[in-house]
């Protein structure tokens, strides 16, 4: 355990130090990078994704795997716009907006618990049928009547700092309470670790998916909202791009793929040097194309990159033999 600490602040120390490695040569590229107007906006754009991350972390720390956060996202924004022009009560609204995302969240508990079927295909079916009902509402327009007061929460801020962003920090802090200082964390931890030693150990695994994949559904319903007050309207594409960027951030950050190890700060660090990355990019003009390509490269060598070492050393090692 001591050696699992020390090893995640080190990949947590080695991200701080790329992010403002990262900084600095935006800073260079362009001198208003750090100033009061292009960092609040960093923060605004980032509040978004870092939910999204804290939803993603949560659900690959237990051993499972969630490519719906995205959808979701775009469902619960699209079912807060289309009740709203059917005149509902606002906090009425809000509330079945968010239950849209745990619904799917327990719907895909369901599918990976009764069925026993693997999250990837379970989460990559789900998200596809999400994003076909909310084509299917929206039916390819853009919601732009929405409530005004709701609208200006994106805008709103304490202490200088964007409300939205605010919120991510709370959330933030209620994951990581939730993770190292509960008995469902250790439990959840436990199942990502080992689902078999978990259940031995008295830890009901099922109940574990179910909780995990309900609160991803949450804060990605929540993620959709605060998208909605930011831009001010609902679109149909909403978060398709985002479970790529979302996972191979939450992965820089040091959560392990195969489950039982990772953090929600490193997760943050991790959307931060992506969305500072995405940053850099688009100053550069590089297109959007090359933009996702790098993206799928950084994904495939952050997944491979014990395997990838492990050949080098093996490599090596060789080499050594037949010299000696």
């Amino acid at each position: 355990m001591r050696r699992t600490r020390t090893g995640n602040w080190r990949i947590l120390l080695v991200l701080a130090a790329v992010n403002v490695l990262i900084m600095g040569l935006l800073t260079a590229l362009s001198p208003t990078f750090l100033s009061y107007g292009n960092l609040s906006a960093v923060m605004l754009r980032m509040s978004e994704l870092s939910m999204l991350a804290i939803a993603e972390t949560i659900v690959l720390i237990a051993g499972g795997f969630d490519l719906t956060i995205g959808a979701v996202m775009a469902l619960s924004a699209t079912v807060f716009g289309t009740l709203y022009v059917q005149g509902l009560p606002f906090a009425l609204i809000v509330a079945l907006a968010l239950a849209s995302g745990v619904a799917v969240g327990a719907l895909n508990a369901f599918l990976v618990v009764a069925l026993r079927l693997q999250p990837f295909i379970v989460t990559l079916a789900t998200m596809s049928i999400v994003r076909s009902v909310v084509y299917g509402l929206l039916k390819g327009n853009v919601l732009s009547n929405l409530p005004e007061g709701f609208l200006n929460l994106g805008y709103v801020y304490v202490l200088k700092i964007p409300l939205l962003f605010l919120v991510v920090l709370l959330v933030a802090f209620l994951a990581i309470v939730l993770l190292r200082r509960t008995v469902v964390g250790r439990r959840i931890f436990a199942v990502g670790g080992n689902e078999r030693t978990a259940f031995l150990s008295g830890v009901h695994v099922d109940r574990m998916k179910y909780l995990v994949y309900s609160l991803s559904g949450l804060i990605s319903a929540m993620a959709g909202l605060m998208y909605t007050a930011r831009i001010r309207a609902v679109v149909p594409d909403m978060g398709i791009t985002s479970p790529l960027e979302v996972i191979t951030a939450v992965l820089i950050g040091g959560t392990a793929i195969t489950g039982g190890k990772g953090s929600v700060f490193g997760s943050l660090l991790g959307i931060l040097a992506m969305y500072l990355l995405l940053n850099g990019f688009n100053l550069l003009g590089l297109n959007p194309f090359w933009q996702t390509i790098i993206l799928g490269v950084i994904l495939i060598y952050v997944v491979g990159q014990e395997n990838i070492l492990r050949g080098l050393r093996s490599a090596f090692g060789r080499r050594k033999v037949e010299k000696a």
